[in-house]
């Protein structure tokens, strides 16, 4: 027997938010209304589904750190790398493009006087550097455009900024330089921070017809970290870093475990929940849960490590979570109303025209 349709969108958002945790999200699934639950449940449905469909992450990297030279020579040296030294045109946070040699020198001196000012020499980060960067083959055009919204977005309170398109490397990405004193406080993200610039990057981009997800690495069961720049840039050289280790003791291995254990029972809980809906889209994203919890890396590394006691106990929760999704069971069925329900319905960001979601038309973007 299926579930109430509130009962599958309050659970779907209820454990969705487990996965995708949301900082300025005050209410509970339980206290939404009827037309907000339909809305949030329906943007959980969308972000599962990029997420089971592996979109290409976005990377947010802040490059500058506050252990680094700063003052207007740190500054007037990445100013010269990110325009290639007059080359490339950086984009203000008014519009306007700077082009050439002459005119980089009066933008750099524009940022030593004006507004609070930035000394020669200081002990204080007086700039913060960002990367955005998607995959190659993306839209280079629609991540410049999204870059360009998203500084406008987040540091349009007074702040001095500029922007830099590169095209020279298979990856496009923007290089985004804003000046840390403000008219509240010195700018800096934490770690939260930094996710939430990440989300915001990739809403722009769906917004833009560009399929992009952000998602901590936990959600798609990643135990391995990338390597820092310093890292790559000595492994290209063919150096190897002192205290080197490329494979995970046990105990390592195991803290990555109890670092999953949660996310794997939020992910079981959402395709047991859609697996008794009504609807033959959900039962099938339930289906394409259990086919991505099996692939992530920590359940095939944990795996090749307790073969028995992970099979057995991935398998019994996994299968019973599935049961109402057996192959008889997937046909197209009817609405309350009497309309005809799809067989499968689109549900990411990039859904054809025409295609309705679970609870009807698009409700404006995703938060």
């Amino acid at each position: 027997m299926s579930l109430p349709e509130d009962d599958i969108d309050r659970m779907v958002v209820h454990w969705g938010e487990r996965l995708f945790p949301d900082p300025l999200r005050h209410a509970q699934a339980s206290r939404l209304g009827k037309g907000l639950l339909q809305k949030d449940a329906l943007h959980m449905r969308k972000r599962i589904a990029r997420t089971l469909g592996k979109a290409p992450e976005v990377i947010v990297r802040i490059a500058s750190k506050a252990s680094e030279a700063q003052g207007m020579r740190a500054l007037s040296r990445h100013l010269r790398y990110i325009s290639r030294d007059g080359a490339l045109g950086l984009e203000d946070q008014d519009g306007q493009v700077i082009t050439g040699r002459d005119a980089l020198h009066d933008l750099v001196d524009l940022w030593r006087f004006a507004g609070w000012g930035i000394p020669e020499k200081s002990r204080h980060r007086e700039t913060v550097s960002l990367t955005l960067s998607m995959p190659p083959g993306t839209d280079r055009e629609a991540v410049h455009d999204a870059a360009r919204a998203f500084a406008a977005g987040e540091f349009s309170d007074g702040r001095l900024y500029v922007l830099a398109m590169h095209d020279d490397e298979p990856h496009p990405h923007v290089h985004l330089c804003i000046q840390a004193r403000g008219p509240a406080a010195r700018l800096g993200f934490s770690p939260q921070d930094c996710l939430r610039l990440r989300q915001q990057f990739a809403r722009l981009l769906c917004e833009r017809d560009v399929s992009a997800n952000a998602t901590p690495r936990r959600v798609r069961g990643e135990t391995r970290r990338g390597h820092s720049y310093a890292i790559t840039q000595m492994l290209a050289r063919g150096e190897v870093p002192r205290d080197w280790r490329t494979v995970a003791d046990a105990a390592e291995q195991r803290r990555r475990w109890e670092v999953h254990g949660q996310t794997l029972v939020a992910w079981h809980e959402l395709a047991r929940v859609l697996a008794q809906s009504a609807w033959a889209d959900d039962r099938h994203m339930a289906m394409d849960i259990v086919d991505f919890v099996r692939t992530m890396p920590v359940v095939r590394e944990r795996q090749q490590v307790e073969p028995d006691r992970v099979a057995g106990a991935t398998d019994a929760r996994l299968k019973g979570a599935v049961v109402p999704v057996a192959e008889p069971a997937l046909k197209p069925l009817r609405a309350p109303s009497g309309q005809p329900r799809s067989k499968s319905v689109q549900v990411s960001c990039d859904r054809p025209a025409g295609a309705v979601p679970p609870h009807g038309p698009d409700i404006g973007p995703e938060r």
